[in-house]
C-alpha cells in the first residue's frame, strides 16, 4: 500500500515526509540557533509589539538616548513580518512566549514546504520524475533542512520566492517566455531581495542566462527581457522596502544605505575565509560524499540549465569574494545547486563511459548508500536537537515564578545575552562578568532610588561559573539557589568540534531584601 502511494503520488509522499520532519523539529528544537535569528528578529519584533524597542533601532528611541537618529544596518522587512505576527497574537488569548515561539516554528516549517514543492516541479519539468524525486527527497530530508527550516533564518525564508522566480521562467520556457512571465518572475525576485538584500545579485545571473538562451542573434531581445525582468524586480523591492523607510526616516532606501555603509567599513570584523570557503560549505551541505558528483553536475550544466545555475553561481561568487563569510549566507543558493546538480550529474553519467561500467555503477551505489547512511544519522541527531535552551529556559522559569523585580545577568565565560522575550519583560537589567566590582555594583543598586533592586541573579558560563558564584555569595550572603539548566546535546557537540563555541550552563539564584540593607 505504502509503495503504491509513493510510486503513484511521489510529490505528495515527499511533502508528507518533509512536513513530518519539520513538525518534529518544531517541537524538539526549542532554543534559538544563533544571535541574529533570535535577537535581531524575535526580540526586536516582540518588543515593538509591546510598545518597546529592544535594540534601540527606532528613531524615537535614539532621540530618548540623546543620540542622532541613524538607521541600523539590518533589514527590517523580515523582523517586520514577525512584528505583524506578534500584533495579531495580541488579538488572541495566546500570550505564553514558549507557545508563540512554537507557533512561529510551525509556520516557518509549513512555509518551507513551498520550496520542496517548487524544487520538485522545476526538476520534473526540466528533466524527469526520477530526478525530481531525488531533488524532492533532498529538499525534504537533508540533515540540516528540517531544523533550519523551522527557525527564524532570513536566508531560509528567502528561498521560496527565489525558487518561485525560477519556476515561473522554467514553466514559461516550455512554450514561450512572454512579458507576463518575466514580470511575475521579477516580482518574486524583488520580494526575495526585499527580505534579504544579498540575493539581489541573482538578478545579474538572470541577465547572463537570458543572453545565453537568446544567443548572439537575439541579443536585443535578451536585453529587453532583462529590462522587463529588472524593472519588475525593482518595483517589488521598492514596495517592500521604501514604505518603512519613509515612515521611520523620511527618506527612501535609508536602511539599504546604512547596510551598504556598514559592510564597506565592518565586513572584515566577521569570519573570514579563502575564495573556496563556500565551495567546501556546499560540499558539506549537499549530501557528502556524493556531493562531489552533484557539484560536478552543477558546474557542467551552466548552459543547459542557465536559468538555475547562473543566478546562483553569481551569488556564490559574490559571497566567495566578499570578506564576511558566515556559512549561513550561502543557504539561498543551495536548492539551485541541488536541482541543477542532480540533473547535471544525470547528463554526465551518460557522457562518461566508465560510469556505465560494472565498476562505475558499484562505486556510485556504494557512495550513494554511504551518503544516505551519514545523512540519516545526522538528520536524526539534528532534527531532535535544540540549541541555546539554557538561557531560554532560565528566563521562562523566572517568568513563571511571577515575582521578578529586576535581575543581574552574569557571564562567566564567553558572550551571552538574556532572551527577554521568554521573560515577558523589557525592563532594564544589570550585566556583570568576572571583571565586575561586585561590591561597588551592589552599592549602586542600594543608593540609586531610580532603579529597581535586582531580586534574581542569572549566571551563565562553564569553567569559571563556580568561582564567580562564590564571589557573588560573598556580597550577597542570603543568595538562594532556584534552578539550573545544562547545555543541550547539540551545544556540547559543537563545543567538542570547536572549543571556540563556549558551553553555557545557566544557574538562577534569588537575592533577599536583607542583602541590600545598609
Amino acid at each position: 500500500m505504502l509503495k503504491d502511494v509513493v510510486a503513484h503520488r511521489p510529490l505528495l509522499s515527499i511533502i508528507i515526509l518533509a512536513a513530518f520532519l519539520r513538525l518534529v523539529a518544531a517541537f524538539m528544537s526549542e532554543g534559538y540557533l544563533m544571535h541574529d535569528d533570535h535577537f535581531w528578529v524575535i526580540e526586536s519584533a516582540a518588543s515593538w509589539a509591546d510598545g518597546e524597542d529592544y535594540n534601540n533601532w527606532m528613531p524615537w528611541s535614539q532621540e530618548a538616548l540623546d543620540r542622532i537618529p541613524t538607521p541600523h544596518y539590518t533589514n527590517l522587512a523580515y523582523s517586520g513580518l514577525h512584528y505583524g505576527f506578534f500584533r495579531l497574537a495580541k488579538l488572541t488569548e495566546i500570550s505564553d512566549p514558549l507557545t508563540l515561539a512554537l507557533i512561529l516554528r510551525l509556520l516557518h516549517g509549513l512555509y518551507s514546504l513551498i520550496a520542496v514543492y517548487l524544487a520538485y516541479k522545476i526538476t520534473e519539468t526540466l528533466s524527469d520524475k526520477k530526478s525530481a524525486m531525488y531533488v524532492g527527497l533532498m529538499m525534504a530530508a537533508l540533515a540540516w533542512m528540517p531544523i533550519l527550516s523551522v527557525h527564524q533564518l532570513v536566508e531560509m525564508f528567502s528561498i521560496p520566492p527565489l525558487l518561485a522566480s525560477a519556476w515561473v521562467l522554467v514553466k514559461a520556457s516550455r512554450s514561450k517566455l512572454d512579458v507576463k512571465s518575466l514580470i511575475v518572475s521579477g516580482l518574486f525576485l524583488g520580494l526575495a531581495t526585499g527580505l534579504r538584500y544579498q540575493v539581489g545579485v541573482f538578478g545579474l545571473g538572470y541577465v547572463f542566462a537570458f543572453a545565453i538562451q537568446g544567443g548572439r542573434e537575439n541579443i536585443v531581445h535578451s536585453c529587453k527581457q532583462s529590462l522587463v525582468f529588472g524593472v519588475s524586480a525593482m518595483v517589488m523591492f521598492i514596495a517592500v522596502q521604501v514604505p518603512a523607510d519613509i515612515i521611520l526616516w523620511s527618506e527612501p532606501f535609508a536602511q539599504l544605505g546604512a547596510y551598504i555603509q556598514y559592510n564597506l567599513t565592518h565586513a572584515g570584523n566577521y569570519p573570514q575565509g579563502g575564495p573556496y570557503n563556500f565551495i567546501c560549505v556546499i560540499l558539506v551541505l549537499s549530501l557528502p560524499p556524493i556531493s562531489i558528483f552533484l557539484l560536478a553536475g552543477y558546474f557542467s550544466s551552466f548552459r543547459k540549465f542557465a536559468v538555475l545555475v547562473l543566478p546562483s553561481l553569481v551569488f556564490i561568487i559574490f559571497h566567495s569574494a566578499f570578506p564576511n563569510k558566515q556559512e549561513r549566507f550561502i543557504l539561498p543558493a543551495m536548492p539551485f545547486v541541488i536541482i541543477a546538480g542532480v540533473m547535471g550529474w544525470g547528463i554526465l553519467k551518460e557522457k562518461i563511459s566508465w560510469l556505465k561500467t560494472e565498476l562505475g555503477i558499484k562505486l556510485e551505489n556504494a557512495l550513494v548508500k554511504t551518503s544516505i547512511f551519514v545523512n540519516i544519522l545526522l538528520l536524526s541527531g539534528l532534527t531532535l536537537s535544540s540549541k541555546n535552551t539554557g538561557e531560554m529556559m532560565a528566563m521562562s522559569a523566572i517568568k513563571q515564578l511571577g515575582d521578578l523585580e529586576s535581575f543581574i545577568y552574569v557571564t562567566a565565560d564567553g558572550e551571552s545575552f538574556p532572551p527577554r522575550f521568554y521573560l515577558g519583560s523589557w525592563d532594564n537589567y544589570t550585566v556583570a562578568d568576572s571583571y565586575t566590582d561586585i561590591a561597588a555594583q551592589k552599592l549602586t543598586h542600594m543608593n540609586d532610588s531610580t532603579t529597581t533592586t535586582p531580586n534574581y541573579i542569572v549566571f551563565v558560563g562553564d569553567t569559571h561559573l563556580g568561582e564567580l558564584i562564590t564571589s557573588f555569595k560573598t556580597e550577597y550572603p542570603s543568595l538562594s539557589y532556584v534552578s539550573q539548566f545544562s547545555p543541550s546535546r547539540l551545544d556540547r557537540t559543537l563545543n567538542y568540534l570547536n572549543p571556540h563555541n563556549p558551553l553555557k550552563r545557566v544557574m538562577v539564584y534569588k537575592t533577599d531584601s536583607q542583602d541590600y540593607e545598609k
